[in-house]
């Protein structure tokens, strides 16, 4: 028997990754250039291939989306961190926080409606969702320590569900969208409004 030289397999692991990492920027892509009716036609010329080609890399659409929302939450955890965390006068602390999640809900303004479609669907993207969540809350905890500990226990429950509501991504997403207002405009409220949950 001959065997299959450890090039070759090499080869075509790579081209295997390559091809499935071209499907799901091609998705991206899609998505973020606010294309709605995407089908696996359209995903595939996207991407250079056959429209065969995508089900022999994906099991399903879920699969795909998945793969796709995956991409967007590792791009997100970079910057989910805030900027000099709990350094600062009061002012300074909500000018980092704000930017912080501005920066990220801008970033993400495409794919964030599409993850939160798909969450109901897949427990995957939930987890994912759910994850995130509980890491920016972790943040305003964090960055907010000094302003908080002024507060009793009941005072500072409050005062964090205010922030985290605040900072969603819904929230951003209306006031951008239904709205109709500008980022600098909703850093003004957002501003504001966090400083009026801290005293």
């Amino acid at each position: 028997m001959t065997s299959i030289p450890a090039s070759a397999v090499d080869g075509r692991s790579l081209r295997r990754e390559r091809n499935r990492q071209d499907i799901v920027d091609a998705l991206l892509g899609l998505i973020e250039n606010g294309e709605t009716e995407i089908s696996a036609a359209l995903i595939a010329s996207k991407a250079g291939l056959s429209e065969r080609s995508i089900f022999r890399y994906f099991d399903d659409v879920n699969d795909l989306y998945r793969s796709v929302c995956d991409l967007a939450f590792s791009k997100e955890i970079e910057y989910a961190l805030i900027d000099d965390a709990g350094v600062g006068s009061l002012d300074t602390k909500i000018e980092n926080f704000v930017n912080q999640r501005v920066r990220i809900y801008t970033m993400n303004e495409k794919i964030a409606p599409a993850a939160r479609s798909f969450a109901f669907k897949n427990p995957i993207i939930k987890n994912q969702l759910v994850f995130g969540r509980k890491l920016l809350r972790t943040q305003i905890i964090k960055h907010f320590a000094e302003e908080l500990s002024a507060f009793d226990k009941q005072q500072q429950q409050v005062a964090v569900a205010i922030i985290d509501s605040l900072t969603t991504f819904e929230y951003y997403d209306m006031m951008r969208s239904d709205q109709k207002m500008s980022v600098q405009a909703i850093k003004s409220v957002l501003t504001e409004s966090i400083r009026k949950a801290l005293q």
